[in-house]
């Protein structure tokens, strides 16, 4: 219907919006771009592992760990700055390696879920990818944070060894020249026991979100291998064949693999029982520290 002449039109209603002027600015500074962000997530991520800037029980575990790890050491150089060297002819890496391998075990499965379980849970990897880094940067940057704590557990106590086996001889000049090679044996098994944990540790953790899911599940499941590889070798009279279950078990392998490094032939029975070369113990190693990259790339860099 028409309108009449003259009557009055009804207002249309405008968008209403205002203008506030803040004093934005553009950043004008430097753009550090991706590598610092990675060195900065590396640091962050060490922080998370020692509990630093966290609750103070967040800071009990990795007292604890390192204490065990560093008191043995610092023992026995104490001793044998005390007492005769006689004492002392079976103490050695192999008594110090003993003690360490648990609480790396323990600390491997402590930290692993540390660096990757909380980002997934809290759901903050966004906020990591919406800035330069890329999902590779991340996964370097947590792997790379791992590795730095690890070692410090891993090659303290037996580099502190040796400079007290050094000091404390007779003639320390004579026992550095003697002994060199055993500086390129710790080094290589600290690499290859870094590389063992960790890939078992943070496969693991890209499975769940809890923390102390993460944790069990590889404590728990080192100590089963292990009593179902002896399990079985026992059960097979211990015959050549059987040896082939250090492959399952993973204190043996590790036992094995440092037996190989720090001595011509084995001690240990499972490998001595299987009469192989110790580079498959190498081979080995290299398929699950492949595995573990695997199931980090699809769990990280294939996902949207």
């Amino acid at each position: 219907m028409a309108s009449k002449p003259g009557a009055a039109t009804q207002p249309t209603a405008q968008p209403y919006g205002e203008v506030f002027d803040r004093g934005y600015q553009h950043y004008d500074g430097p753009r550090l771009g991706r590598s610092h962000a990675i060195r900065r997530l590396i640091i962050y991520s060490i922080k998370r592992g020692l509990g630093i800037k966290k609750r103070w029980t967040s800071k009990i575990l990795p007292f604890i760990l390192y204490s065990l790890a560093y008191v043995p050491a610092f023992v026995i150089v104490g001793l044998l700055a005390i007492l005769p060297a006689d004492d002392f002819t079976g103490i050695g890496f192999d008594s110090l390696y003993d003690v360490l391998e648990f609480v790396i075990l323990i600390y491997a499965a402590a930290l692993a879920p540390e660096m990757l379980c909380d980002d997934r849970r809290e759901r903050t990897l966004q906020l990591y990818f919406s800035r330069p880094l890329t999902r590779l940067d991340y996964l370097v940057a947590k792997v790379s944070a791992m590795g730095i704590l690890m070692s410090t557990i891993i090659f303290g106590p037996p580099l502190l060894l040796f400079i007290g086996l050094t000091l404390t001889d007779t003639s320390p000049f004579g026992y550095l020249r003697d002994h060199y090679a055993d500086l390129l044996k710790i080094g290589s098994f600290g690499i290859l026991m870094s590389a063992f944990f960790a890939a078992v540790s943070l496969t693991v953790a890209t499975f769940t979100t809890r923390k102390g899911i993460a944790a069990a599940i590889v404590i728990i499941g080192y100590l089963m291998l292990a009593a179902i590889g002896n399990t079985f070798f026992e059960a097979l009279d211990r015959s050549e064949g059987a040896g082939y279950f250090v492959f399952i078990s993973p204190p043996d392998f590790m036992q094995a693999l440092r037996f190989w490094l720090f001595r011509d032939d084995s001690e240990n029975p499972l490998f001595a029982a299987s009469n192989l070369p110790g580079i498959t113990l190498l081979i080995w190693l290299a398929v699950i520290v492949a595995i573990a990259v695997f199931f980090m790339y699809r769990t990280y860099l294939t996902e949207e």
